[in-house]
């Protein structure tokens, strides 16, 4: 194209039509839906887009219409003036109340649609979220999964075309869930439980992040969600309750020192000997932050046998253990959950 060409009326129009086609096809680059929700909010996308670009086209071709006729009013007059109608005041507001309408409708079908609980789910997960990880505990399985403090993303693994149960809980500030696939997005509020069920229905590994400012480190606060056919499933929650029991470590006796820093525990496993208390000592070198040392049976949400109280860094204190019988134990931080955590072995 000629440079006068591009300068021209002609090319500058041309350029607004090429400028508009490109924003109107950029609306179409949402994230392909990886769920059975996620289709119904494609769909109530896809219906809200035709019932807008009707409108756009409508309302853009008058206003070029009524510029161009603006400019040609006579030099030092007034273009020529036209004043409404009843029937043009009543489509005025017909036309926006009908398009109002529909959209209403598909959008409340949807939010039901979305929101609704299946009562008998194949799998339900509970999702912790603190500064800065996640954490997500199988109810049923009676395992967990979460990620290496702010160095490697936790995973969710999850069985291909079942419904899952998720239950959202923070325990510090506010995070939110949110997975760009399933073009869903729920908050996390400290003291109140958020549910929802969804139904993968792709298989394949699906990026998710923290969407609210929660600290200094939010950016870090990833998870990935893996849909996988449901024989893989089965044999991954075999090898996690496999991995847990199968845990060894050399015996440290009868006393046991262990120590907080960058919100992890010096080790994942303590040994001691069967037969007499336990002294324990645990140093807390995250400066301003709280941890406490506590053991259950059967893991997090087992019977609690032990715990200290919370105390924040720079601290060391002692306590000591009472005598447990010979087992695989479970031990955290329970301000952080299962993200500090361990296997406490009891040898007989």
């Amino acid at each position: 194209m000629r440079p006068d060409a591009v300068r021209s009326p002609r090319g500058r129009r041309l350029r607004l039509v090429a400028g508009s086609g490109l924003l109107l096809a950029l609306t179409g680059c949402t994230e392909a839906p990886a769920t059975v929700q996620a289709q119904k909010v494609h769909t109530l996308y896809n219906v809200i887009f035709a019932l807008a670009l009707p409108v756009f086209v409508v309302v853009e071709a008058l206003l070029i219409w009524f510029v161009i006729r603006g400019r040609r009013a006579p030099t030092g007059g007034e273009p020529p003036q036209s004043f409404g109608s009843r029937r043009a005041l009543l489509i005025f507001f017909l036309i926006p109340t009908v398009i109002v309408a529909v959209d209403y409708g598909f959008g409340e079908r949807t939010l039901a649609q979305v929101d609704k609980q299946d009562p008998n789910p194949s799998v339900t997960i509970r999702v912790e979220g603190f500064q800065w990880e996640w954490t997500f505990f199988y109810v049923n399985e009676g395992t967990f999964n979460t990620g290496v403090t702010l160095k490697k993303d936790a995973v969710m693994e999850i069985p291909v075309d079942q419904p899952i149960h998720i239950e959202l809980e923070s325990r510090d500030v506010i995070h939110s869930f949110f997975v760009p696939a399933f073009l869903f997005k729920r908050d996390v509020i400290p003291g109140r439980h958020n549910n929802f069920t969804f139904t993968a229905d792709k298989l394949g590994t699906f990026p998710g992040q923290c969407a609210e400012f929660c600290g200094l480190y939010h950016n870090k606060m990833r998870f990935v969600v893996k849909v996988v056919d449901e024989p893989t499933y089965e044999a991954w929650i075999k090898q996690q309750r496999q991995a847990a029991l199968n845990v060894t470590c050399p015996s440290r006796g009868n006393t046991v020192s262990i120590s907080a820093k960058d919100i992890t525990w010096s080790t994942a496993c303590i040994s001691v000997k069967a037969g007499s208390p336990i002294g324990l000592t645990v140093s807390n070198q995250d400066a301003g932050i709280n941890h406490n040392f506590a053991i259950y049976k059967g893991g997090p949400q087992g019977q609690e046998l032990f715990m200290t109280g919370k105390f924040p860094g720079v601290t060391t204190r002692t306590d000591t253990i009472p005598q447990l019988p010979p087992d695989h134990y479970y031990f955290q931080c329970d301000v952080h959950g299962p993200a500090m955590s361990g296997v406490y072995i009891v040898n007989p």
